[in-house]
């Protein structure tokens, strides 16, 4: 497989666990992670000019020390960790039980994620980025393809330099469909309620309605504007809620997904309890998204070789159980 040359771009970007998923899932399908195969850096920036400058000048003007190893990539210590808690995933086969899809949820099809016309590994060094928060809204470009609606919703997640050209994606969306799925809710026979406004909410609104289902707006800091959602919105009671403004409300009844996850601490058991619930932490969609971002944009040709999300779901709590022992 051909170099890659991965970044997370955003503010703040330190406390990102994509790197880690990054890692994971490249061994998983047998790249050499601390070789010539993978590259990875925290590129932290306020702007998608500057993301996309990381992205033709190969490095970044001010390295970012990772939270879970107090150093940079491509340092000593940060690489040896990285390799440790790679090894520990590397030897989980299956998933938690805990982390297992309800009966009858069918994992995604990775036909239906190809993309006509997207190259497969034709050029020997590539570029991956994955964006957050302030950038998503920021890429409207007619030099870049798209793969699907995120330019227009302003909700552009995920960024490959195949060699010749950028191609983008928003798979927020995406993501948190597979995760409702794995837990019973599916936009077909649910109502699915929606804190916030920003990229990821208009991600998720967009795929949730393409879907055949129905949203409802709850309180939220910043209006979700009108879209191509807007003839699915009704005033039923949510099955379930997604969640991108941080609140602490609980329902016991309805399942409720967090867009954003903290540092956790404790054994591989405890970790595995704490995401297991009716209370979903950001790990959940995090991992999805990342699944999508491989089968849509990254390397669709490999799709079949992925870890299922219950299976990395299960590698990235004990990877990161790893690095916490050093923390």
């Amino acid at each position: 497989m051909s170099a890659i040359r991965y970044g997370i771009a955003g503010q703040p970007v330190q406390h990102s666990l994509s790197p880690l998923l990054m890692a994971i899932v490249c061994d998983h399908l047998g790249m050499d992670v601390n070789g010539k195969q993978l590259r990875m850096e925290l590129v932290e920036v306020d702007s998608m000019t500057d993301a996309l400058a990381w992205g033709y000048a190969g490095a970044v003007p001010s390295p970012v020390e990772w939270t879970y190893t107090r150093s940079v990539f491509g340092k000593f210590r940060t690489s040896a960790l990285l390799s440790k808690a790679v090894e520990a995933a590397r030897l989980v086969k299956h998933a938690a039980p805990a982390f297992l899809p309800v009966d009858g949820v069918v994992e995604p099809s990775p036909a239906a994620s190809r993309v006509e016309g997207l190259p497969t590994r034709m050029f020997e060094k590539e570029i991956w980025l994955n964006l957050t928060a302030p950038l998503k809204h920021q890429l409207v470009s007619s030099a870049v393809m798209s793969v699907d609606d995120s330019m227009e919703t302003k909700s552009v997640n995920t960024l490959r330099w195949d060699g010749r050209g950028w191609w983008c994606g928003g798979f927020d969306g995406e993501g948190v469909v597979d995760v409702l799925r794995h837990h019973g809710v599916v936009p077909d026979k649910h109502v699915l309620g929606l804190h916030g406004g920003g990229g990821g909410a208009r991600s998720t609104a967009s795929a949730w309605a393409k879907l055949g289902g129905a949203l409802t707006l709850l309180e939220s800091r910043r209006v979700l504007e009108e879209g191509v959602w807007s003839s699915a919105l009704c005033n039923q009671p949510a099955h379930a809620v997604v969640d991108f403004d941080d609140r602490s409300e609980a329902n016991d009844n309805v399942l409720r997904l967090s867009a954003t996850y903290g540092p956790m601490k404790g054994t591989v058991e405890e970790r595995t309890t704490l995401l297991d619930g009716r209370l979903l932490d950001g790990r959940w969609l995090l991992v999805a998204q990342h699944l999508v971002c491989w089968r849509r944009l990254w390397s669709p040709e490999r799709s079949d070789e992925l870890p299922s999300l219950g299976l990395l779901m299960t590698k990235l709590v004990e990877a990161e159980t790893v690095l916490g022992a050093y923390a």
